[in-house]
């Protein structure tokens, strides 16, 4: 095994060529771990195709997939003339508890920008969901979600107007701190996750030219007394965004395995 061989297996690690597993999405693995772990940072330009497919022996199509499916996913982005470097780490959210988008993203330079806010009629769906009176109308917020300058999603909110809630309030900031000034005391919500695709007002809003693929989070808050106060939906680009949640067995709140 030549000197560039061992440096590269050394600092990336071994592929298993007799392993069922594509050897591809082996190298996508090795080289996730090391964004993962925080060893390859934001910006750092990895190895190029050639030096990948001498120093691990394998052809450079198993190297170039590889890298395709990290771009793809976000991890990696191709600078013509210059290489690959490692993108921007995903912001996260932890689904642990309750908690409003300038809460989880209080350690972190981050924003709402209002698109629009107005008293409208519901949709039959949005009716259902809040347990809207025939004639009640309902609060519906447009929002931008911007983290360190970079916007990564956007917010639907329906609010019934039964809660009270002004056009003149501020709604830059969390809504959830109206709630609390309203005292509409929150207990729980249900929450859903789904995948989609971004319409062409999403993208416009994102500053993107093409549609793209979303992380779409759909909730339901209820106060106390079980009464809906707001039903949201977020629709967030799939490479800027994600959530973590720790889940554990029974009762017994352990994650052996």
């Amino acid at each position: 095994m030549g000197e560039l061989s061992k440096n590269i297996s050394m600092h990336i690690g071994q592929l298993n060529q007799n392993a069922i597993t594509p050897l591809y999405y082996q190298l996508k693995e090795l080289l996730l771990e090391k964004i993962e772990t925080g060893e390859w940072r934001e910006g750092y330009q990895i190895p190029s195709e050639s030096k990948l497919q001498d120093g691990l022996v394998v052809s450079r199509a198993t190297v170039r997939k590889a890298i395709e499916v990290l771009v793809n996913e976000g991890h990696l982005k191709k600078a013509r003339g210059k290489g690959t470097f490692v993108t921007k780490p995903k912001f996260e959210e932890n689904l642990a508890s309750l908690k409003s988008f300038t809460e989880e993203m209080a350690e972190k330079e981050s924003h709402k920008e209002i698109i629009s806010a107005e008293y409208t009629q519901p949709s039959s769906t949005i009716a259902n969901v809040l347990r809207m009176a025939p004639d009640e109308r309902v609060l519906h917020l447009v929002r931008l979600l911007v983290v360190e300058g970079l916007p990564i999603g956007v917010l639907y909110e329906y609010v019934p107007e039964r809660h009270g809630l002004s056009l003149e309030e501020d709604f830059t900031q969390s809504l959830y701190q109206i709630f609390d000034k309203k005292h509409l005391q929150m207990k729980y919500c249900n929450q859903f996750i789904e995948a989609g695709m971004a319409t062409k007002d999403e993208s416009v809003h994102m500053g993107l030219k093409r549609r793209f693929a979303t992380l779409i989070i759909k909730r339901i808050v209820y106060s106390a007394s079980d009464e809906p106060i707001q039903y949201v939906k977020g629709v967030y680009h799939f490479n800027r965004y994600r959530y973590q949640l720790k889940l554990f067995r029974g009762d017994s709140q352990s994650n052996d395995i």
